[in-house]
């Protein structure tokens, strides 16, 4: 059996969204020095000024929107749910320990009166 992970995604849809990240960061980026710049200039038209800004948050909003939804995706590929997720080695590991501290409290005799 063998286990397939997301970055072994044969579709390439790992690659796409690497990139697609990288992107909305260069992005975000870019809007932020466009908005200082426009809030630096003198403009005659503060309708103008103000307009630019809108248009601006509007594309920052798109930005984190789109972040946002990465970052469920990443969680949902992970397992992640409510902010927690199973690691089920980990926890057949502490399984595996507590079992073996039953059997050597039982002594040789096994747990639960079985026979061992």
């Amino acid at each position: 059996m063998s286990l397939i992970t997301p970055e072994d995604d044969p579709s390439g849809l790992s690659a796409t969204v690497t990139v697609l990240e990288r992107q909305l960061r260069g992005m975000c980026e870019d809007l932020e020095t466009l908005s200082d710049k426009v809030r630096a200039e003198d403009f005659d038209d503060a309708k103008a000024q103000s307009r630019i800004l809108g248009d601006i948050r509007q594309w920052l909003k798109l930005v984190i929107e789109a972040e946002n939804q990465l970052e469920q995706r990443k969680k949902r590929e992970q397992g992640i749910v409510n902010g927690y997720a199973l690691d089920m080695d980990a926890a057949r590991d502490s399984i595996g320990c507590r079992l073996d501290r039953l059997r050597y409290a039982a002594g040789a005799g096994g747990v639960s009166g079985q026979s061992g």
